[in-house]
């Protein structure tokens, strides 16, 4: 009997052990969860995850912090991020993998300007007409809504604006007397001066076989009234204003005002460097250089700025239009919470605190006429009168095909492989081949 009391008080013991044990373990789960883990599934189980597509880029950290503020505030639904790569063509690729694969695990793309209708023709984005309706789009950069239209629809919302405008050495300019040039014939004139007497390069360009040839010959092809493709979408690159306009590019590093090595530019980088590190006259590039060139260590701080790009004699100037934009996929487990999301991603009030946090420019009209930004970023008052010389890449179901095409002759071209006749011609023959 005495053996039995003590097992059972033995038993008993065990089991109370057992139980402070348990209570201890879940209590020091939350406690991790509260101090350590920062998932939104620690925050709220029963919250509505979307997964939202993002840059790997983030420039101080501000894409991650808006991430923080709108979990913070939204209860009900929380913002996990799909980590993309910075380079567009892999982009590309890993969002047609996951969208082809009708993947529920992206609720909302992080879209390319150029993508729009390839991703639109294979159903991969929902239409946001009632969503993004007129008078929202009227609060946005016109261009950049234009790039999202395809078909009668619009697609998507646009929350970074991006442009290829002109950088140049104002000093340089002042130095040796000359006005901002209007003309490519006029700017090359200025170049072969200023780099005969200061020894540096007439113009810093990347031209290596990558996306970014293609957005600088489509900035040529514009500035002298040429164009891919006409409204009816026939193919109409074989014309004068085509091969004049990619004969002046080879004539360029034949002269010696772009060096051959831009041949191998595949990047943006590639080409800013030497410009920021005062070794060139002009340059052609997105709207980040301003940040690179004002940075302390700069030997060209608060010596550069910006302008459209350049016409030719009786054309156009012409800066491609980039910049990234927003979509739900078709495959997004609540379309009406993505939305959302993408409503107060886009809002003024966060576009506003990400661009003086030092992240992405937005595209909100408001942006650009607000006095606690232009003073911060006093570049962005010339943008909506660069604006109005934008110049869209082809709008086309398979964008990405034309381009890989158009990269191949148009840097045959530059090597000194084919004439520019020839790069044209092939060029045109082999787009007609492309099926809309």
């Amino acid at each position: 009997m005495k053996r039995n009391n003590v097992t059972y008080f033995l038993l008993s013991l065990l089991a109370m052990i057992m139980i402070i044990l348990t209570a201890c373990s879940q209590e020091d789960a939350l406690d991790g969860q509260d101090e350590g883990d920062t998932s939104d599934s620690g925050a709220n189980g029963d919250a509505q995850v979307i997964h939202m597509a993002k840059l790997e880029s983030d420039p101080n950290g501000m894409m991650e912090a808006a991430r923080q503020r709108f979990n913070e505030e939204h209860e009900d639904m929380q913002v996990e991020f799909v980590e993309m790569s910075n380079d567009a063509s892999q982009m590309h690729d890993q969002t047609v993998t996951q969208l082809s694969a009708e993947s529920d695990n992206l609720d909302i793309v992080n879209m390319d300007v150029v993508w729009t209708a390839e991703f639109a023709e294979a159903g991969w984005i929902e239409p946001l007409d009632d969503q993004f309706t007129e008078e929202m789009q009227s609060e946005f950069i016109e261009r950049q809504v234009d790039a999202m239209t395809y078909d009668g629809h619009v697609w998507a919302v646009p929350w970074f604006n991006d442009l290829h405008p002109l950088w140049y050495r104002t000093d340089l300019l002042e130095k040796y007397g000359f006005e901002v040039p209007d003309t490519y014939e006029e700017a090359v004139d200025i170049a072969k001066t200023i780099q005969e007497e200061e020894g540096i390069q007439g113009f810093s360009m990347h031209w290596g076989r990558a996306e970014q040839l293609i957005v600088s010959f489509t900035e040529f092809l514009h500035a002298n009234n040429g164009n891919f493709f006409d409204e009816d979408g026939s193919v109409v690159i074989d014309s004068p204003e085509a091969v004049e306009a990619l004969q002046f590019m080879m004539d360029m590093i034949e002269e010696g005002i772009v060096s051959p090595a831009a041949i191998g530019n595949t990047t943006p980088e590639d080409a800013r460097i030497p410009f920021t590190q005062g070794q060139a006259m002009f340059h052609p590039n997105w709207g980040y250089v301003y940040t690179e060139n004002q940075s302390d260590d700069s030997p060209v701080k608060d010596k550069t700025w910006v302008a459209s790009n350049l016409a030719f004699e009786g054309g156009q100037k012409a800066n491609a239009v980039g910049g990234w934009n927003f979509a739900i996929s078709t495959n997004a487990k609540d379309k009406e919470a993505a939305w959302e999301v993408i409503e107060w991603f886009t809002s003024f009030e966060n576009q506003k605190e990400v661009l003086l946090g030092g992240g992405q420019v937005g595209t909100r009209l408001a942006l650009y006429e607000d006095p606690e930004v232009l003073e911060s970023n006093p570049q962005l008052e010339e943008y909506l009168d660069v604006f109005e010389d934008a110049s869209v890449r082809p709008s086309h179901p398979q964008y990405s095909r034309i381009s890989d095409i158009s990269q191949s002759y148009i840097h045959q071209a530059l090597s000194g492989d084919l004439t520019a006749e020839e790069a044209i011609s092939q060029l045109a023959d082999e787009l007609e081949q492309v099926e809309q």
